[in-house]
Protein backbone atom coordinates (compact mmCIF):
# COMPACT_ATOMS: atom_id res chain seq x y z
CA UNK A 1 0.00 0.00 0.00
CA UNK A 2 1.26 3.14 -0.48
CA UNK A 3 1.11 6.48 1.85
CA UNK A 4 0.55 9.51 1.21
CA UNK A 5 1.22 12.88 1.97
CA UNK A 6 -0.63 15.73 2.00
CA UNK A 7 -0.07 19.12 3.65
CA UNK A 8 -2.00 20.86 6.37
CA UNK A 9 -2.00 24.65 6.82
CA UNK A 10 -2.05 25.51 10.84
CA UNK A 11 -2.55 28.85 12.59
CA UNK A 12 -0.18 29.72 15.21
CA UNK A 13 -1.85 32.80 16.36
CA UNK A 14 -3.98 31.90 19.81
CA UNK A 15 -3.84 29.61 22.39
CA UNK A 16 -5.92 27.41 20.60
CA UNK A 17 -3.89 26.93 17.55
CA UNK A 18 -6.18 24.82 14.59
CA UNK A 19 -5.44 23.56 11.20
CA UNK A 20 -6.88 26.09 8.84
CA UNK A 21 -6.97 23.62 5.70
CA UNK A 22 -5.56 20.15 4.28
CA UNK A 23 -3.89 20.22 0.39
CA UNK A 24 -2.84 17.22 -1.44
CA UNK A 25 -0.11 19.35 -3.37
CA UNK A 26 2.57 21.91 -1.44
CA UNK A 27 1.60 24.51 -4.29
CA UNK A 28 -2.09 24.53 -3.00
CA UNK A 29 -1.06 24.54 0.45
CA UNK A 30 1.41 27.62 -0.22
CA UNK A 31 -1.44 29.47 -2.25
CA UNK A 32 -3.42 29.25 0.71
CA UNK A 33 -0.46 30.76 3.34
CA UNK A 34 -0.48 33.49 1.04
CA UNK A 35 -4.18 33.88 1.18
CA UNK A 36 -3.97 33.79 5.12
CA UNK A 37 -1.30 36.64 4.92
CA UNK A 38 -2.97 38.86 2.67
CA UNK A 39 -6.58 38.62 5.24
CA UNK A 40 -4.08 39.61 8.13
CA UNK A 41 -2.69 42.13 6.28
CA UNK A 42 -5.73 43.63 4.77
CA UNK A 43 -8.85 42.89 7.38
CA UNK A 44 -6.54 42.96 10.88
CA UNK A 45 -3.76 45.76 9.42
CA UNK A 46 -0.90 43.56 10.61
CA UNK A 47 2.16 45.00 9.25
CA UNK A 48 5.54 43.49 8.73
CA UNK A 49 4.77 39.91 7.13
CA UNK A 50 6.59 37.59 5.29
CA UNK A 51 6.44 34.38 3.65
CA UNK A 52 9.27 32.39 4.44
CA UNK A 53 9.05 28.85 2.40
CA UNK A 54 6.69 27.10 4.39
CA UNK A 55 5.90 29.37 6.71
CA UNK A 56 4.47 33.13 7.37
CA UNK A 57 6.10 35.22 9.88
CA UNK A 58 6.34 38.59 11.34
CA UNK A 59 10.03 39.81 11.81
CA UNK A 60 11.14 41.92 14.82
CA UNK A 61 14.53 42.38 14.06
CA UNK A 62 16.01 39.04 14.90
CA UNK A 63 12.85 37.24 16.38
CA UNK A 64 10.21 35.46 13.94
CA UNK A 65 6.89 35.28 15.23
CA UNK A 66 5.42 32.31 13.18
CA UNK A 67 1.58 33.10 12.35
CA UNK A 68 0.93 29.82 10.30
CA UNK A 69 2.90 27.11 9.01
CA UNK A 70 2.89 24.11 6.67
CA UNK A 71 2.86 20.44 8.28
CA UNK A 72 2.99 17.65 5.76
CA UNK A 73 1.85 14.68 6.98
CA UNK A 74 1.78 10.89 6.57
CA UNK A 75 -1.48 9.00 5.79
CA UNK A 76 -1.68 5.24 6.53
Amino acid sequence: MERQVIFGVYEKMDKCDQYVGFFRHEDDAIKELKSQMNRLKEELGVEGLELKRERVVKVDGREEEIFFIIHPIMLR
